[in-house]
């Protein structure tokens, strides 16, 4: 039997080639960045959403917006192009703001994921 080869099937189909971490949804999303930052030295991007930006304690230059959190559409149409900036960007580390799980967050989610390879924190 001969399997399909698929847009989205492979593992890290249109994944980044620097590290990327991905921060989970939740209360303390912004601190658990910020945190990681501090404590893990190196040259980080971040992957985040407009709303977020001025509490990430990051430089604008490095920054790759997302758009708002509030509009999954936008997200949506904006995560390939940004996800492709992160290599542009010459960093050692990109961390991705995560979405809650659902809806058309869960779509993508399940992108930024497999973007990440799994490495949360």
């Amino acid at each position: 039997m001969k399997l399909l080869k698929v847009h989205g099937m492979k593992y890290k189909h249109y994944a980044p080639k620097t590290k990327c971490l991905l921060a989970r949804a939740g209360k303390r999303q912004i601190e658990k960045i910020n945190d990681f930052m501090a404590n893990n030295p190196a040259n980080y991007c971040i992957l985040g959403f407009s709303e977020d930006q001025q509490y990430i304690k990051i430089s604008n230059d490095k920054f790759i917006n997302l758009g708002s959190r509030k509009n999954l559409e936008e997200v949506s149409s904006n995560v390939f192009c940004c996800l492709r900036k992160i290599d542009r960007l010459s960093c050692d580390i990109a961390i991705i703001e995560g979405l809650e799980e659902k809806n058309l967050g869960l779509s993508i989610m399940n992108r930024l994921i497999r973007a990440c390879e799994n490495n949360i924190i």
